[in-house]
């Protein structure tokens, strides 16, 4: 139950990134993001990796399994909210705070996310 909920979540935060990126590069980016959800979510539920307040995935510890995974979502995300960005006429790192207050918002419950001031707190 949680993982669908955790899933429907995303795939929402996709749908709703993607319709705002450009359309040409759109999908690819969607089927990367949305292949490594699963890999994402199993991370975030061992508390391995959190949300940061620029809303990008960071690692909690020193331990960094599945790394490139990691990199390859935080450079989509840049990539969605540098479109998103220039469609707005704002900076990405604004829309990169908005979006993490989204996903914390959003958020499962035993997840971990960084506050703007640098503290971890779990959901």
């Amino acid at each position: 139950m949680r993982c669908r909920h955790c899933t429907a979540i995303i795939f929402t935060f996709l749908m709703t990134l993607l319709w705002c990126a450009a359309p040409a590069t759109s999908a690819s980016i969607k089927d990367r993001m949305t292949a490594r959800i699963p890999t994402i979510i199993a991370l975030k539920d061992q508390g391995v990796i959190g949300e940061n307040a620029q809303g990008y995935l960071e690692y909690r510890t020193g331990n960094k399994p599945d790394q490139q995974v990691v990199e390859a979502e935080n450079k989509d995300r840049r990539l969605v909210y540098a479109q998103i960005a220039k469609n707005q006429g704002v900076d990405i790192a604004l829309v990169g705070q908005r979006r993490a207050k989204q996903i914390a918002e959003k958020g499962s419950r035993g997840h971990w996310f960084r506050a703007a001031d640098g503290t971890w707190y779990q959901k």
